[in-house]
């Protein structure tokens, strides 16, 4: 047994069995817990449920059938609410191969341990597993009937802890009613109803209560679970409808048929012409790898000598090469000795014709100094000029108006000295006032 069936083994024993038994005692001890502290105290309640063992029993079981249903309900609404998450990839438009049923399968052991307990997830897996044992998808749909009736057997049988219940709660009915009834003659005594009339029928009444109360309460009892049954179960019918027309839309026309029951030979004569495919392929597969072989072997041959010729020429290029190279090296540096000395000769005629050329400059530089210190003076001689002959003018102006004419040139005269004098050699044009003769003026 795998791994995955014991999983599932004590799955189911415990949720068939072991829960509902755990769950329903366990709602047997809060019930009666509640009507021993008070907290239900209807009188009709205590009648019914406390009054006798019988009826502590009876009322154990039916909170254990009712267990059942719930967690049935539950199962049933948890894989309706997940169907949608249980999905086959997209077939192909020609359908696919037979040699692909194993990765299906491997894709539906991707799921999560809780959804591969669902119905769907079952009924998908064994048709696929079907597909992969039988190599044929011809008597897939035939396959799937056969598993939607086992699921419909599993549902069934998944009642027989709630059918025991509701056949065993009215089988303790009647013990309890047979056992008031031995109760009520075996207390009544001729000697009592003689004597005591009234303690005698108050024990006869008594054991009838007992009798009665657990019949009626086993009966009503039973109805409510076999209702309770009757909706679980229809419940699960729709759950199964439902999982087979998914497992129908998703397996129907997923592969490829060759050949099915009323023409087998189709489908040997496919099988034949895979094998015979399969072994053309190792086949070619082999040939392949002796060729490579031989290309490997011929390729290192022609790689030893190669490599060879190769060292060969590099052996000759590298004599070859030095020789020339160490020539062309003394030339080089040959040549490199003479360009140095050219150059050396050059930058020094370079140096003195800078030198001389700096000289100059700086000669040049000196006699731009002389002659703008020279026209400096030229300048401020020249300013004084027009100074002095805008006093002339003004002189002779004033001089013309008086009638002194020759007294003035006279001053003139021996101011236009004076300005050469200081003027010196400084290259400037000297003024010379020739005396006129002067022309009486009408008095």
């Amino acid at each position: 047994m795998t791994a995955r069936n014991t999983s599932k083994f004590w799955y189911n024993i415990s949720g068939k069995l072991g829960w509902p038994v755990a769950l329903g005692l366990a709602a047997t001890v809060g019930f009666y817990a509640l009507i021993n502290q008070g907290v239900i105290n209807n009188p009709l309640v205590v009648r019914y449920f406390a009054g006798h063992p019988v009826e502590y029993i009876e009322t154990a079981m039916f909170f254990v059938g009712l267990a059942a249903i719930l967690l049935k309900l539950q199962e049933v609404g948890r894989e309706l609410a997940t169907i949608g998450k249980i999905e086959l990839p997209a077939a192909p438009r020609d359908g696919q191969m037979i040699e692909e049923a194993a990765g299906l399968l491997d894709q539906l052991d991707d799921y999560p341990q809780r959804l591969q307990r669902h119905s769907l997830w079952r009924r998908l897996f064994q048709g696929i597993e079907h597909v992969h044992v039988s190599g044929n998808a011809a008597t897939l749909q035939e396959e799937l009937k056969y598993f939607a009736d086992q699921d419909a057997e599993r549902a069934y049988q998944s009642y027989s802890l709630v059918r025991i219940v509701i056949w065993a709660t009215p089988m303790l009915g009647f013990l309890g009613t047979v056992i008031g009834i031995t109760l009520a003659l075996g207390n009544l005594s001729p000697e009592a109803l003689v004597n005591e009339p009234k303690a005698a029928m108050e024990s006869l009444l008594a054991g009838l209560s007992v009798a009665f109360d657990t019949t009626a309460l086993a009966l009503s009892l039973s109805i409510f679970l076999m209702f309770a049954q009757f909706v679980c179960d229809r419940v699960e019918n729709e759950l199964l409808s439902v999982v087979d027309a998914a497992a129908s839309a998703q397996l129907s026309g997923r592969f490829q048929q060759a050949g099915g029951s009323r023409d087998p030979s189709i489908a040997a004569i496919q099988r034949m012409a895979e094998r015979m495919m399969q072994a053309t392929e190792q086949l070619v597969e082999r040939q392949t790898q002796l060729w490579r072989n031989t290309i490997d072997g011929a390729h290192h041959h022609w790689e030893e000598i190669v490599g060879g010729s190769k060292r060969q020429l590099e052996e000759s290029l590298t004599a070859a090469l030095s020789g020339s190279l160490e020539r062309h090296a003394i030339a080089l540096a040959n040549a490199e000795q003479q360009v140095i000395r050219d150059i050396r000769v050059d930058w020094q005629e370079f140096q003195s014709a800078l030198e001389s050329n700096a000289r100059l400059m700086r000669d040049q530089q000196n006699q731009l100094s002389q002659q703008g210190e020279v026209m400096l003076r030229a300048v401020e001689a020249v300013g004084e000029i027009a100074s002095l002959e805008q006093t002339l003018s003004r002189n002779l102006d004033q001089l013309a108006g008086a009638g002194h004419f020759e007294e003035t040139v006279l001053s003139l005269a021996a101011t236009i000295n004076l300005l050469n004098n200081r003027m010196g050699d400084s290259g400037s044009r000297r003024i010379d006032l020739e005396k006129k003769p002067s022309q009486g003026h009408a008095a």
